[in-house]
């Protein structure tokens, strides 16, 4: 034990600090205050409140230990080995990335919209991924403030879940809810059986939320040298425009979520427009960016349509497409028949089912903006039209890319994205898609998709294979609103599904028509 008149604990905070500032090091007074605490076993807020307090000899060892490795560069919460996460206390060290304020929001937004579906829906068990657990962070907060919550957390890293694991010995009975899997990303859940009464495999049971921390570092991006010597490098990048992983996580999140799931992720901020518009192409509803506690753009939050076809329908239609044929399905404006525009045959076999002149221009549907730009020049404007606008019943006719079409020999060509989320995903998997009314030319299209395709001029029975017909009816029973964006002003061609006077656009001329 240290003499009674011999060093304080508000002298070992100040010589701390003092070693500190000497050295360079980020935010000195949090880092003594911390490791003072540390060394003395008490709370950090009480090392100003008894200053007084005798420090021994092993303290103070344990303090210049901290304090010596905090001034080689080592991250204050690796040098603690514990830091605060919600209202979890969780082991730290280099196996997995410290868990930081802006991955506490996006636990916050994941557990806040589970406890208001668990009230609102009466459930009495929910399915949760965490992708890339790292510590177990958002995993084991879902666990311990979401009693309905059954949590599948997966890592890549092997070490990573040694640590996660270790973070659940501490989470009580809580962690029963949690298991570990080993694997990237969804191939970690691949297989995966749950239930009591009945063994299911994870996949069609669905999970009602995914949420996910990614690495979404770019590759060449320049980090600090406490976060890049120290942070494992495999939970930071993500190839040249760090999207890597966000990409694989959105597009494959959407077949294991349940209708009406969430998916929550952690996004670099610049990276907010490009995600979102991945997350609209791929048929997500609802989509939005949150912002975390500084301000910054920082989680993506998009749902699954609630009531849309069945997987196995979809892929069969995009089984028929890929092999050339062309589906009759509803959309948000008319049934449509669709046929990819990639394949000029099959866009031919469409004109020729609606009696239509291969002369004549059909518009084309496309997953977003993305699938748009690879098809047609658009201006700012148009663009602007596009993001106000999109998905839903507007079509913007552009100067093709590549000169004329390669069919009707048009320098222009008619691009949409349509509000339905699984026609969006489909596109999105088999490229852009004729997007023309599914009827004979000239003659009015019936609102159901199995009246439409009936009265297309096919051979008998050629609608009937699987994938042909996606069984509904059109939600909105007028046809898009058409706007040329090919001049220095844009006009309206056609008024239809979107009304011109909504377009919110004052740059339109007064007088519209081709």
């Amino acid at each position: 034990m240290a003499h009674p008149d011999g060093l304080t604990l508000g002298d070992l905070y100040r010589g701390l600090r003092a070693q500190f500032e000497a050295a360079g090091v980020p935010e000195p007074e949090v880092s003594a205050r911390r490791i003072a605490a540390e060394a003395s076993g008490r709370d950090a807020a009480v090392v100003a409140l008894s200053p007084q307090t005798p420090m021994t000899v092993r303290m103070v060892a344990h303090a210049d230990a901290m304090a010596a490795r905090r001034v080689a560069g080592e991250p204050l919460q690796y040098v603690l080995g514990s830091w605060g996460f919600r209202k979890l206390d969780l082991a730290t060290d280099r196996r997995a990335l410290i868990p930081r304020p802006e991955t506490e929001v996006v636990a916050g937004i994941a557990i806040d919209w589970l406890q208001r579906t668990v009230r609102r829906r009466r459930l009495a068990e929910v399915n949760v991924a965490d992708l890339g657990t790292g510590c177990g962070a958002i995993a084991l907060s879902i666990a311990h403030e979401v009693p309905q919550a059954r949590v599948f957390a997966t890592d890549s890293s092997a070490d990573a879940l040694s640590l996660a694991a270790a973070n659940m010995a501490g989470l009580g009975s809580a962690a029963t809810r949690v298991s570990l899997h080993q694997g990237s990303w969804f191939e970690a859940l691949e297989g995966l059986h749950v239930g009591n009464d009945c063994v299911t495999e994870l996949r069609f049971q669905r999970l009602d939320l995914i949420v996910s921390n990614p690495p979404y570092v770019a590759d060449g991006d320049v980090l600090s040298a406490e976060i890049d010597d120290w942070e494992p490098h495999g939970a930071l990048y993500a190839g040249p425009d760090g999207l890597d992983a966000v990409g694989t996580i959105v597009r494959t999140a959407r077949s294991w979520l349940a209708p009406g799931g969430l998916l929550v992720l952690e996004i670099a901020t610049a990276q907010a427009p490009a995600v979102g518009a991945i997350a609209v192409a791929h048929g997500y509803e609802e989509v939005r960016i949150e912002r975390d506690l500084a301000g910054f753009d920082r989680a993506l939050v998009a749902s699954r349509p609630r009531s849309e076809p069945d997987a196995w329908t979809i892929d069969q239609a995009a089984e028929r497409l890929r092999a050339g044929e062309f589906i009759v399905a509803p959309t948000d404006t008319l049934c449509g028949v669709m046929a990819r525009y990639a394949d000029t045959d099959a866009v031919a076999r469409v004109c020729d089912a609606k009696e239509r002149p291969h002369s004549e221009p059909m518009p084309i549907l496309v997953s977003g903006l993305e699938q748009a730009d690879e098809l047609v020049e658009l201006s700012p404007q148009a663009r602007a039209l596009a993001q106000r606008h999109w998905p839903g019943g507007l079509t913007l006719v552009a100067r093709r890319r590549g000169g004329p079409d390669p069919l009707h020999g048009r320098e222009t060509l008619g691009v949409r994205a349509p509000a339905l989320g699984w026609l969006r995903w489909l596109i999105d998997e088999v490229g852009p898609v004729t997007g023309t009314s599914a009827n004979r030319h000239g003659y009015e299209t019936p609102a159901s998709a199995v009246e439409a395709a009936a009265s297309l001029a096919t051979r008998p029975g050629e609608m009937a294979s699987p994938g042909r017909i996606i069984r509904g009816r059109a939600l909105g029973g007028f046809a898009s609103t058409v706007v040329d964006v090919t001049g220095d002003k844009p006009v309206v061609l056609r008024t239809g599904a979107v009304p011109a006077e909504s377009l919110e656009f004052p740059e339109f001329p007064e007088e519209s028509g081709a």
